[in-house]
């Protein structure tokens, strides 16, 4: 029989240490939290009971950097894994999460190197922030159905992630879900979806397949930056808005079909987009952002709106390929160096407003570069 030592603690806790187990735990009511492991190395199997109380919980922080733990087993009974339970656990390569886990804290397996793969409990609502983090051995995760939200960092960094199944149902994927995966190639995204956040699946460099769900409503800023073999982007017409950055780097991207109702084209948003050729911009829009098409090199063509008030600074800089452009009447201004380095620009449309006589204007026209007015209607 074991011999225990009792440390009386308020709030009806009491702190118990089997002599001779190499576990540290507490109990709390009728149930053991696990709050540390002090035991060889190797696979970690933890007991369904522990003085005739079952184990439902592992405590935070509770294996946290133990470079001695390669595998562990976790009993049917545990249903709560707190913050930083498992983080750090670098030699940990299996872990078998119970089929009752109801909650999973933040940062659980972040910087757990060499985790390969891991079946995520049907219990869940969420992929808490960071859950994943800088798991460089990760390979493939398959949600399952009932998770409704993919918190910030939950996979940043796992550079050896290839395949993510994401079930329908899930509403948001958080700011840097997926940041900096760099061998992830493709991602099915389900209607439900409202809401991807910054940072996303920005350096994600290997990513060449995503459709955008209808539904969604927003993108955040730098969502999908220099993912650079993403070859197509359809946005839905549920889309009211994404965010500065978005597709900056997309060097691969070759064809973009706009939401409808889309009133803004955010600044930097296509900036070094090599392989688009031509786009046009939804009726709806009144302002296009600074550098929106910085460095589109091939950009030939370009429909803008009769709506469209604004020009930002550098809006189309460097497109050397793009041989005319109408400015509709709309515009009232234009910022500076929105054209420069747009060498092939043969006739440049402007509104007569638009064309100051003096020693500056607002804008640079290209040299050898036909400017037309165009007059302003009245609606």
């Amino acid at each position: 029989m074991d011999t225990f030592a009792r440390v009386s603690l308020p709030l009806f806790f009491s702190a118990c240490f089997a002599l001779g187990s190499p576990f540290q735990y507490v109990r709390e009511g009728q149930s053991i939290t696990i709050r540390g492991y002090l035991g060889p190395p190797g696979q970690v199997e933890i007991p369904k009971t522990i003085d005739g109380c079952p184990v439902t919980k592992i405590d935070q922080q509770a294996f946290r950097e133990n470079l001695a733990v390669t595998s562990v087993v976790l009993p049917l009974e545990v249903t709560h894994i707190g913050d930083q339970a498992f983080w750090g656990c670098g030699n940990l390569s299996s872990i078998v999460l119970p089929p009752r886990l109801s909650h999973l804290g933040k940062e659980v397996f972040s910087y757990c190197g060499r985790l390969s793969g891991i079946e995520i409990p049907a219990g869940l609502k969420e992929i808490p922030a960071s859950t994943f983090e800088h798991c460089d051995s990760l390979y493939e995760i398959k949600l399952p159905n009932g998770i409704l939200s993919i918190g910030t960092h939950a996979f940043a960094n796992c550079e050896m992630l290839v395949k993510v199944h994401i079930p329908a149902g899930v509403k948001t994927i958080e700011n840097y879900a997926f940041h900096g995966c760099l061998q992830l190639t493709s991602v099915r995204l389900f209607p439900g979806l409202t809401h991807i956040g910054n940072y996303a699946f920005a350096h994600c460099q290997k990513l060449d397949d995503i459709t955008l769900p209808e539904g969604l409503i927003s993108l955040g800023s730098h969502v999908f930056l220099n993912c650079r073999k993403v070859p197509s982007v359809v946005m839905p017409a549920s889309l009211t808005q994404f965010g500065k950055h978005a597709f900056k780097g997309c060097e691969g991207l070759a064809r973009v079909v706009f939401s409808p109702v889309l009133q803004e084209i955010p600044d930097h948003a296509f900036w070094g987009c090599l392989a688009l050729e031509e786009i046009t911009v939804p009726k709806e829009v009144v302002d296009i952002g600074e550098e929106a098409f910085r460095d589109c090199q091939r950009l030939k063509e370009i429909c803008l709106p009769v709506k469209l008030r604004r020009i930002g600074k550098r809006a189309f800089e460097n497109c050397s390929n793009l041989k005319q452009l109408s400015v509709p009447s709309s515009v009232q201004s234009v910022g500076d160096g929105a054209f420069l380095g747009c060498k092939q620009l043969e006739v440049l449309e402007m509104p007569i407003a638009l064309l100051v006589v003096g020693p500056r204007s607002e804008f640079e026209v290209p040299k050898g570069t036909k400017v037309r007015p165009v007059a302003i209607t009245t609606p």
